[in-house]
């Protein structure tokens, strides 16, 4: 059984508010008084003084608060050409994931990835050619009663690589994605296919959310130097969905969440 996972690949804004507040003053008049003497005398009314309005300071007035602008992450430039694009590969690779960085496989890069991509479109697993060489220990089987169990021994034999993918920013990963699709188109055009690389990129993501997880521990029989499922549905399932049932339904969980993530970063 094949042992491979192609693992595959900002601003926010804040807003403030001012609140405006109005006050309306009025005065009353004072009327004058008229006093009796002997002679009829009209007595001309004081003048009216207007007092100026106070004057009011509203100490609880909100201050608009700074808008909040973060900073756009540099990324590796994509390279022009296929021809010695390693280097670049290699330094992409390594800013959004170090560790996934120590098992990639030094030559050819991106024709490796692009045909990994193809492969896993078609529920297949890369054989030759490979883009990483992540080691794991044996095929773990539980034999009870001279029968064959897949055994859970095999879950944490893909922990590492499983850590190094989910730990990738998806954000960033769907960045590099975008800038290096034409160099990826590229490569994916040297096959002499009529659809798009982003297209066989998609469906590649849909196999692996299409995986569903085993419902109980499979019976596997051994014809030949291979195990194989004993059941026929299981055996014809696709590469992709019998690597995630390797990995175990907690690692395969973890993967599937992370593309689901990936993929709403590169609709956005």
């Amino acid at each position: 059984m094949a042992n491979k996972l192609f693992p595959t690949l900002v601003v926010g804004v804040g807003a403030a508010a001012v609140i405006a507040i109005a006050w309306f003053i009025y005065s009353s008049e004072q009327q004058a008084q008229i006093k009796p003497v002997t002679a009829i005398q009209v007595v001309p009314a004081p003048p009216v003084t207007q007092e100026a309005p106070p004057v009011i300071v509203y100490d609880d007035v909100a201050e608009p608060e700074p808008s909040i602008i973060e900073p756009i992450v540099e990324i590796v430039v994509a390279p022009g050409t296929l021809e010695n694009s390693d280097p670049q590969v290699l330094l992409a690779v390594a800013d959004f994931s170090p560790m996934l960085a120590q098992w990639l496989l030094p030559e050819e890069q991106l024709r490796k990835w692009v045909l990994a991509v193809d492969k896993v479109a078609n529920g297949k697993l890369p054989k030759r050619y490979r883009p990483i060489d992540y080691p794991m220990s044996k095929f773990a089987v539980e034999n009870v009663a001279d029968e064959a169990t897949l055994s859970d021994k095999n879950y944490p034999r893909m922990n590492d690589l499983i850590a190094a993918i989910i730990t990738i920013d998806p954000q960033l990963l769907a960045r590099y994605y975008q800038n290096w699709l034409p160099i990826l188109e590229k490569a994916y055009d040297e096959q002499g296919r009529s659809d798009s690389f982003d297209q066989r990129f998609l469906q590649a993501i849909s196999q692996i959310l299409a995986a569903s997880p085993l419902t109980e521990e499979p019976m596997l029989v051994r014809p030949s130097v291979l195990y194989r499922y004993a059941d026929s549905d299981q055996e014809n399932a696709s590469d992709v969905e019998k690597l995630l049932w390797r990995m175990g339904p907690d690692n395969a969980e973890k993967v599937q969440n992370f593309l689901r993530e990936f993929r709403n970063q590169l609709s956005r």
